[in-house]
């Protein structure tokens, strides 16, 4: 599943903890939000300490499209319909700062990042998607944004409407992170660092790291994709969505890149001048979906593009989808006051987390408690789905769960069964050996599936991804699977 940025990762000499440590603030997570909180509480000043799981921003920023944009699909509809013209006008706002801050960064610290400007068209033919382009057309109005409105009779990308914006950016993320990082390697940063636990004390919190040792910390700012440890209930305010992304060789020249709202939704930009990357497919992570149908959707559309295509790299993501389409900028929760959750941003994350930055100097110092409050009669039909979707993991899938014999498992191949009285998951290794692992995840105990085109298990309610042995990969989860036999 590696996408196409991974051959750009650099290796960086951070250590691992190995002892006690004191800090004001704590950073957990190192990916784009984590990288850039550090930025600007390094830019401010600040004492402040980072740690990461694994390696600095191979996560869910290794997999994105890099589509940096004020442009983010309908969501700034959903939230004029569900919030109001102002929260709406809010958010755009936020994007607008973010992306001017990113492109601040880029040029302050000379980051050479394949960076480059472009239009990005939105466009649809469905009626209800027009009407929503129609919408958003007045709200970018509204902001002062240079927005046109169109019809647009591209021969490849034909939509009966569409808003054109300018001045849009596409990156090479790695890179970018690459250079935020460059900046910080005087800071204290770890790597291989896995929380595993937070106890709130009368000074702070207790953080226990790789379940041996403690920091001690005043605030915390959890910027990971799926908060964890702390039960506030996040569960029942957000969910995981994967997409799919795809990178092929072609003679095709885009001349924007393109958002489409129409099912199959999909946008597609530019990597190189030989090579486009196009993304999509979206679901429920841990949903019973054919993934080789996901995959299938995205290259139909690449070869109706170019027929003539040739794909190089196939990848997916996971993104944490906030039931009330608001990010999750604030405080956690009153109890816990000093813990400031980032996270929530929908599958825009670059725009998002570098908004979200500037406001971190401002939630550290406020008495002022800043919550993202969910109100569910708003978002009935998200919040029942959702629910459903979790019962599913946590109790149903597991009940339906049949016994099987080991031989119908190909090789190479895992599946979830009942065997010799225990709800499994076997993974078949060759002709003779298999693993067998607990279907529960280490997060909340939900079950598993398998990805037959990634060779992964994956979290059926919050997404936490692990290998065909059971060893963690990415997610809330905090251990490996356990081994049964």
């Amino acid at each position: 599943m590696d996408s196409i940025w991974h051959k750009d990762f650099k290796e960086w000499d951070f250590p691992e903890v190995d002892k006690t440590i004191d800090t004001k603030i704590l950073i957990i997570g190192g990916g784009i939000t984590g990288i850039i909180s550090a930025y600007e509480l390094k830019k401010n000043k600040k004492d402040f300490i980072l740690v990461e799981a694994k390696k600095l921003g191979r996560g869910v920023t290794a997999n994105t499209t890099a589509q940096v944009s004020i442009v983010h699909d309908d969501i700034i509809d959903s939230i004029k319909r569900k919030h109001g013209v102002d929260k709406a006008l809010e958010y755009l706002n936020d994007q607008i700062k973010g992306l001017e801050y990113l492109e601040s960064i880029i040029e302050r610290e000379k980051i050479n990042c394949d960076q480059k400007h472009e239009k990005l068209i939105l466009g649809a033919n469905e009626t209800k998607n027009i009407k929503k382009i129609e919408s958003m057309h007045e709200l970018f109005n509204a902001a002062n944004v240079e927005v046109k409105y169109k019809t647009s009779k591209d021969k490849l990308f034909s939509f009966l409407s569409a808003i054109e914006v300018d001045k849009q950016l596409i990156i090479n993320p790695i890179k970018y992170i690459n250079g935020l990082i460059n900046t910080l390697k005087e800071e204290e940063i770890y790597e291989n660092s896995r929380v595993t636990n937070i106890i709130q004390t009368e000074q702070g919190y207790e953080v226990t790291i790789n379940d041996e040792y403690t920091i001690h910390t005043e605030k915390i700012i959890l910027a990971c994709n799926y908060p964890f440890v702390i039960n506030n209930f996040q569960f029942i305010k957000m969910y995981q969505s994967t997409s799919y992304a795809m990178a092929f060789k072609t003679k095709v020249k885009l001349n924007a890149n393109y958002l489409s709202l129409d099912k199959p939704y999909y946008y597609i930009r530019t990597y190189d001048k030989n090579t486009l990357i196009i993304g999509g497919s979206d679901h429920f992570t841990g949903s019973n979906q054919d993934i080789f149908h996901c995959y299938h959707d995205l290259a139909k559309k690449i070869y109706k593009i170019d027929s003539n295509a040739e794909i190089i790299y196939q990848w997916f993501n996971e993104d944490t989808m906030p039931l009330n389409y608001l990010p999750y900028v604030g405080h956690l929760s009153k109890i816990h006051y000093n813990i400031i959750l980032v996270t929530g941003f929908q599958k825009w994350g670059f725009t998002n987390s570098h908004s979200a930055a500037l406001k971190l100097n401002t939630l550290l110092e406020s008495s002022e408690y800043c919550p993202n409050k969910l109100a569910i009669g708003k978002n009935l039909p998200r919040y029942f789905r959702m629910v459903c979707h979790s019962v599913n993991g946590l109790v149903v899938s597991k009940l339906l769960i049949k016994p099987s014999n080991l031989k119908h498992i190909k090789i190479d191949s895992g599946k979830s069964i009942k065997y010799r009285g225990k709800n499994l998951l076997v993974y078949r290794i060759n002709e003779y050996d298999y693993i067998f692992l607990e279907n529960k995840c280490t997060h909340m105990g939900c079950s598993l599936i398998w990805d037959d085109v990634d060779k992964l298990w994956i979290s059926r309610c919050h997404g936490t991804v692990y290998d065909k042995f059971g060893r963690i990969i990415y997610g809330p989860g905090l251990k490996d699977l356990k081994e049964v036999y």
